[in-house]
């Protein structure tokens, strides 16, 4: 199977540290996952250049520089743009993944069930998106702006994945963009259609909130099939999802480290005093799923010394 994975982000040692580390986990899968093509964009620099400390870990690495040195990026928008660009057509699955994610077993499963269904797939996002003056409410939130932005009214059959699962589902296909996946034409034809409805989202919540809320809006009015995929496909390191999702916490995939709590994920990859504290801390839950991986696929030393 042919696969591509791509990464955003901007010139720092802690994105160029957790790039250099998704590439050390496909390689440690073997197979089709350490053939993979591993995109990296970077937006919000100064020059085009990968410092010298990280050339060394970017040979495998294709890195695409996402708009002019200096120029205005709002929001971050120009790398993450651009990775929709760099689809591969010739590709099987294409993933777009953030930089902190850490990819522990193959994709397999989750290819063979979104390229039968030639289908988007993503996990639910953990909570409402926050929308300026209001308090969250789901039932208000998604009506009004399907109505805006679609001029009609939509199903939202889905849970928010963190909030109490007695809860009634509240929400359309509305992901953590921290891992989407699919056949590169359907991102393709997604990207091409989000282009046109984000900006009347971005109208009504701004454009920090409009990338997440417009992939949802564009999948409806396409009409495009899609996958609520299980927690271990975009697991957190959450307590809260550990305590919640045990059985998927046996079987994670893609571990989102998003949370500080144990380590900072910008330093941990990026600094060996800060990679030794982390194995070395007693830590449980996703933390520890994840810390066993790291020592696993380093052999328990820093993997990138200057």
């Amino acid at each position: 199977m042919k696969l591509e994975f791509l990464l955003c982000g901007s010139p720092t040692d802690g994105f160029f540290s957790q790039m250099a580390f998704f590439r050390l986990c496909l390689d440690a899968l073997g197979g089709d996952e350490a053939r993979a093509r591993l995109v990296c964009t970077f937006g919000d620099h100064t020059v085009e250049e990968i410092p010298a400390r990280w050339q060394p870990y970017f040979e495998r690495i294709e890195v695409h520089w996402a708009h002019a040195p200096g120029a205005p990026n709002p929001a971050h928008m120009h790398q993450h743009e651009m990775r929709f660009d760099l689809l591969d057509p010739t590709a099987d699955l294409s993933v777009l993944c953030d930089a902190d994610v850490a990819v522990l077993a193959p994709v397999g499963p989750m290819a063979r069930e979104l390229l039968a269904e030639q289908a988007l797939g993503g996990v639910i996002a953990h909570y409402h998106f926050p929308w300026e003056g209001r308090d969250r409410n789901p039932g208000r939130d998604w009506p009004e702006i399907a109505r805006a932005v679609l001029g009609r009214d939509i199903a939202t059959p889905y849970r928010y994945t963190l909030v109490p699962q007695e809860d009634p589902p509240e929400a359309p296909f509305y992901i953590n963009y921290g891992m989407f996946a699919g056949p590169p034409a359907q991102l393709a034809a997604f990207h091409a259609h989000d282009l046109q409805l984000r900006p009347r989202v971005a109208a009504q919540l701004g454009d920090w909130w409009a990338p997440q809320v417009s992939l949802a809006l564009t999948c409806i009015d396409l009409g495009l099939p899609v996958r609520a995929l299980p927690m271990r496909w975009n697991f957190p390191n959450d307590p809260i999802a550990d305590r919640m999702y045990p059985q998927e916490l046996e079987h994670v995939v893609f571990l989102h480290y998003l949370r500080g709590q144990a380590f900072r994920r910008d330093r941990v990859f990026a600094d060996a005093q800060a990679f030794a504290r982390f194995l070395d801390r007693p830590v449980e839950g996703s933390n520890a799923v994840f810390q066993r991986a790291v020592a696993r696929i380093t052999g328990g030393r820093y993997p990138f010394p200057g």
